[in-house]
Formats: C-alpha cells, sequence, structure tokens
C-alpha cells in the first residue's frame, strides 16, 4: 500500500514520507534485540500536516496499520498492552521526527495509554498519532488505535524530548 500524503502546506509531500521512512529505519535498528517486533511490520498509510508557520509544518497526523500477530498478544488471544505501548511510542516518535525536522534521539518523557477494548489476533489496526506542536527540545502528541471496523480501542497521550 502507497502512503497518502496530503499537504496544501510549505513542505513537499514526498519529504513528509521520506522524514517518517527514515526515522522508521532508525527505530528498527534500535530495536534489533526484539524477536518479532512490531515496530517492523509497521505500514505507513498516511501523513497529514494539521499546521504550518513560514515555511515550516508546525503539527502533523501520522497513521500506521498492523496486522496483530500471535507474538503480540496475551494469553486471551488479543494485543498485549506493553504491545499497544510500544506501538504509540514508535509511532508517535516518527510523528515527531516529521514535525521537528533534524530531530534525534527522541525520547518518550510520558506516556499515557488508556485501554478501551481488545483487538484480537489477525486484526488489522490503525494506529494514527498527532504530534500536535513542538518546541525546540519538547514534543506534544495525542493519538489512537482502532480496530478494522473503526471501533476505537486504545488512546494515548505522549510528550517527547529530542535534540535538534
Amino acid at each position: 500500500m502507497s502512503p497518502a500524503v496530503e499537504s496544501e502546506f510549505p513542505v513537499a509531500n514526498d519529504e513528509l514520507a521520506r522524514r517518517a521512512n527514515a526515522y522508521h529505519k532508525e527505530l528498527l535498528a534500535a530495536n534489533v534485540k526484539l524477536t518479532t517486533p512490531p515496530i517492523s511490520r509497521l505500514k505507513l498509510v498516511s501523513i497529514v500536516p494539521t499546521g504550518a508557520k513560514a515555511d515550516r509544518i508546525t503539527g502533523a497526523r501520522v497513521t500506521y496499520s498492523l496486522e496483530v500477530a500471535p507474538s503480540d498478544c496475551n494469553t486471551w488471544g488479543t494485543i498485549h498492552g506493553g504491545c499497544v505501548f510500544t506501538l504509540c511510542n514508535a509511532v508517535g516518535k516518527i510523528a515527531t521526527a516529521v514535525v521537528a525536522h533534524g530531530a534525534r534521539n527522541i525520547v518518550s518523557t510520558d506516556l499515557t495509554t488508556n485501554y478501551l477494548s481488545g483487538v484480537p489476533v489477525g486484526s488489522t489496526v490503525l494506529i494514527e498519532i498527532e504530534c500536535l506542536r513542538t518546541t525546540k527540545s519538547i514534543g506534544f502528541l495525542r493519538g489512537t488505535i482502532k480496530d478494522s471496523a473503526g471501533a476505537l480501542c486504545y488512546v494515548c497521550v505522549q510528550n517527547v524530548s529530542f535534540e535538534l
């Protein structure tokens, strides 16, 4: 599936996808110790800029999809809470990298996740995280994970710190 990048903003559409893919690769390289990391199965669906100032975007909504594998699940056959946390963390960092061009060493300083409903193995989920705003070193994000029917299953709020 080819990512849809919708933009009427000053940054070129391909540039946003390039930033997302570059940081996704960086996350994969940092997580080589995981046996079957869900991060490696993320597929970029869309990037939608949500704000602009002068010649840069100030906010963006990044959406990835993931098919839930047995390795992502708990003993009840639904996606494990730790996997949900990992997905929110990873996509949040990618969203930050898209908005704060040149950001490196992106680290979550706060991540709150609300677990509303389980998602069974074999389902496809959409992870949508919006980077609401960045300063010179902090990003503010919020996101959701929905099942294939569009039902809201998880909600997260995240703050990250980074270097430019």
